[in-house]
């Protein structure tokens, strides 16, 4: 079975440019994103000109038992997930407070900080039995700091942050390496 890199949240910029350069490195690239298959099949498509092993999947990460199934799939099908790659963003915009809807704040939890939560509770435990992992956390400044109308976004960024330093100190000591990491910018 080959050494996998789960990437949720695989775009053309952080998310695609990580799983290709894992996949660089020999391991193979399994890429998932929401929407735009032919965006995907393309990040595939490039991985696989270099030499590289890619595979690509279409992930709603806010349906029940998605993140789940794709994580079991993944271990099953292509190999053991040695890095996981958590790069779903919240980003929804500036909005004022009266102007951020209950339902836009929470789906900025849910995609960002309950979609970790899931994933870490399908794959931390199985890196542990394997001695070893690592789950890397995209975030942006808004992890540190709030913004005026990045109510939902910040927040979210914030949880995600604390949720990461517990999953550390749960599981670094079973050799299960978590980063969070800001990418203070846009990219």
């Amino acid at each position: 079975m080959e050494k996998v890199c789960l990437v949720i949240g695989a775009g053309a910029g952080i998310g695609g440019t990580v799983g290709a350069r894992f996949a660089a490195g020999g391991y193979h690239a399994v890429l998932s994103r929401r929407t735009d298959a032919d965006g995907l099949d393309k990040l595939v498509s490039g991985i696989q000109a270099a030499g590289g092993k890619a595979t690509g999947r279409l992930l709603n990460a806010v349906e029940p038992e998605s993140i789940e199934t794709l994580i079991a799939e993944v271990e099953q099908d292509i190999g053991p997930i040695d890095t996981l790659v958590f790069n779903l963003g919240a980003q929804i915009g500036n909005r004022a407070l009266p102007e951020t809807s209950l339902k836009a704040f929470e789906r900025c939890w849910r995609m960002s900080t309950f979609g970790l939560f899931r994933a870490a509770q399908a794959v931390c435990p199985l890196m542990a039995g394997r001695g070893g992992g690592s789950v890397l956390v995209t975030a942006s400044t808004a992890a540190m700091r709030g913004n005026a109308g990045q109510h939902a976004h910040a927040s979210a960024m914030a949880a995600r942050r604390m949720l990461c330093q517990s999953l550390n100190a749960e599981f670094a000591s079973q050799g299960v390496h978590v980063a969070h990491i800001i990418v203070d910018g846009t990219v």
